[in-house]
């Protein structure tokens, strides 16, 4: 009987000794220069990227790099994700030499670093292995010393998106921004945004403004959300962004505005801007919601216009030419680490051919200058407004927020939202809301112009500042505008508001009647007969409907007048801890309910503010499963 035959790995097939000299490595994760001196935040996807030369010739390679916590070990091998085609052309240490492989992930040798690797400290890394990609054949790479990088611990962006709905055409159909926009925008601000992750929520509210409205109107309805949220519990370090589809055509594109830019941490201001596919021939990843949403909200963390492509210049400190992430030496370069849930592939960002996000020009990113300021801003945000675990067992169980049962009434705080032009001198009132609970203020600068009239029943007045946020991102040469987005002490007896300006009224606000709180709070499944959505999903679904005895008595018809009661919904689901608003400034008793802020709820409580903008009542159901909706 013959002995067995082995199969046993062949080597590679001995050749001439094939040597490459690591010309430098990178550590990067959204925007660097090749001596590392942006931060690298901690959690943050992060690539790690090797820059090869040859003597001679071509040459594709893959490889393997050496990484570990502490500089003596335990070593843990990561391979590259794809090959590096080396060129002698492409040879050299220089910056110079190096530009072409930088801009570039096919020239470089490229690793993805297990998150594990960028926990806050200090990481080990050296180049491994090197191959030959089509024949095995171990490559002798010179100068693959260990080096060392440091994570640094970074805040994460807290963010809530008001999604829009409104309707539009003939005959009559629902837009709002689809699933594909808003997982547009939290990846992009996740890639792109110096932070380790982005807290992103968002929910779809009916727009109480008639089509066509601008971004200022968006933002007075955004901003009395945010009041009536945070007065809920809502954590006051959220950042909240309006989202409005344009209807895939250009005559429903709305400009996007962002209320103010604030000069010291004030995540209250807050912004408005469009989204949709095909408005920008550029951007060819199916949404540009993403970045048009990382620009107006740079604004609310402080950044300004450079002043390229269009736009006023109100920031003389960017430091690159036109606009770009880089001046002509090509030092940044910009990384986009992907998405491949979204099939949007990795991608180096050569620092010439693309912009900062605060421009107005094509191919945005965030420059090193943005980069930086943004994670500057967000760290003093983290300070004044702590990033809290909403699951801390040491949380407010929200009994004070239950004691607010049907009947209850209270006047002060009241949070006052007005679209105001300033250079035709008329304002519009678009919200007077009692808020049902605690507000935090930031220290906000007044505006000297403006102030807030409070008239009494014995013909008294009360004049107080007011809180005045400009419009940022308005067209060249067009009115100034702005937000009036203020939380006032009004005594719950005053008959009317006067906003001033420059001591002259240009808008009022007289109360309606005693609300009264409202009643028979039910659920009736089914839905409602309505417009056509504009992305093709169903109207049909389950309705909260309620009773108002002020209503009937003073022969009100509902969704009528001035002199009708306006209302906001709010729903919890945590046993009334916190509550997140569904409608505000509605007339109707009424409201259509979207299953998406309740998906991951057992229970669900709901409770209906009745206002006469001075005066509120609280009407509070008791819990009910999530499966009855």
């Amino acid at each position: 009987m013959s002995a067995p035959v082995i199969d046993r790995p062949r080597e590679a097939t001995a050749g001439p000794q094939v040597t490459a000299a690591l010309d430098g490595m990178e550590v990067t994760q959204a925007v660097q220069e090749i001596g590392g001196s942006i931060p690298l935040v901690a959690g943050k996807r992060t690539f790690v990227r090797a820059y090869l030369g040859i003597p001679t010739g071509t040459l594709s390679v893959r490889g393997e790099l050496r990484v570990a916590r502490k500089a003596n070990g335990p070593w843990t091998t990561v391979s590259s994700f794809g090959t590096a085609d080396l060129d002698a052309t492409r040879s050299g240490s220089t910056s110079a030499q190096l530009r072409g492989r930088r801009e570039n992930l096919a020239y470089s040798l490229d690793f993805r670093l297990p998150e594990k690797f960028t926990r806050p400290g200090s990481l080990w890394f050296k180049l491994g292995k090197v191959q030959d990609a089509g024949t095995g054949q171990t490559v002798q790479v010179t100068g693959a010393a260990t080096r060392t990088v440091t994570f640094v611990r970074s805040p994460r962006l807290r963010l809530r998106v008001i999604n829009l709905r409104y309707t539009a055409q003939t005959p009559p159909v629902q837009f709002a921004a689809s699933k594909n926009d808003l997982e547009h925008l939290e990846s992009w601000l996740t890639r792109a945004y110096p932070v380790r992750e982005v807290e992103f929520s968002s929910i779809t509210v009916n727009s109480t403004n008639v089509w066509p409205f601008g971004a200022g109107q968006a933002n007075a309805q955004v901003a009395t959300i945010r009041a009536l949220d945070v007065a809920g519990g809502r954590d006051a370090g959220t950042h909240y962004y309006g989202m409005v589809s344009d209807g895939g055509t250009p005559a429903q594109f709305m400009r996007g505005l962002a209320s103010a830019i604030p000069g010291t941490p004030d995540p209250s201001a807050v912004a408005s801007g469009p989204t949709g596919s095909s408005l920008f021939p550029w951007d060819t990843d199916g949404s540009y919601g993403d970045w048009y949403g990382g620009h107006e909200l740079g604004h609310t963390v402080g950044r300004r216009h450079p002043g390229f492509c269009g736009q006023g210049n109100d920031d003389p400190t960017f430091p690159f030419a036109n606009g770009q992430l880089s001046n002509a030496d090509g030092a940044f370069t910009g990384l986009d680490v992907g998405d491949s849930e979204l099939g949007i592939p990795p991608a180096a960002l050569p620092g010439t051919t693309w912009h900062d996000v605060m421009t107005y020009c094509d191919n945005q990113w965030l420059s090193s200058y943005a980069y930086v300021g943004i994670r500057d801003r967000l760290v003093a945000e983290a300070v004044l407004f702590p990033d809290r675990d909403d699951d801390d067992e040491d949380d407010d169980d929200g009994a004070g927020l239950r004691a607010s049962e049907a009947g209850a009434v209270n006047g002060a705080p009241v949070h006052l939202s007005a679209v105001v032009n300033l250079t035709n001198r008329t304002a519009d009132i678009a919200y007077v809301t009692p808020l049902p609970g605690p507000f935090p203020q930031v220290a906000a600068p007044m505006d000297e112009r403006l102030t807030l009239r409070v008239r009494m029943p014995d013909g008294s007045t009360r004049v107080q500042p007011v809180v005045f946020k400009p419009d940022v991102c308005r067209e060249e040469g067009a009115d100034e505008t702005g937000l009036v987005d203020t939380v006032a002490a009004i005594d719950p007896s005053a008959v009317g508001l006067d906003l001033l300006l420059d001591g002259e009224p240009v808008a009022s606000f007289e109360p309606a009647g005693q609300p009264a709180a409202a009643e028979n709070v039910r659920i009736n499944r089914g839905g409602v007969a309505g417009a056509a959505i504009g992305n093709g999903s169903p109207t049909g679904g389950s309705v909260l409907t309620w009773d108002d005895p002020s209503v009937a008595a003073a022969g009100v018809a509902a969704g009528g007048g001035e002199a009708a009661p306006r209302y906001a919904v709010q729903a919890s689901t945590d046993g009334g801890r916190t509550w997140t608003t569904l409608a505000v400034g509605t007339t109707d008793t009424s409201l259509e309910l979207d299953p998406e802020p309740f998906s991951d709820a057992e229970q669900v409580r709901f409770r209906v503010l009745t206002t006469n903008g001075f005066l509120q009542t609280v009407t509070t159901t008791e819990d009910m499963s999530v499966d009855t909706l």
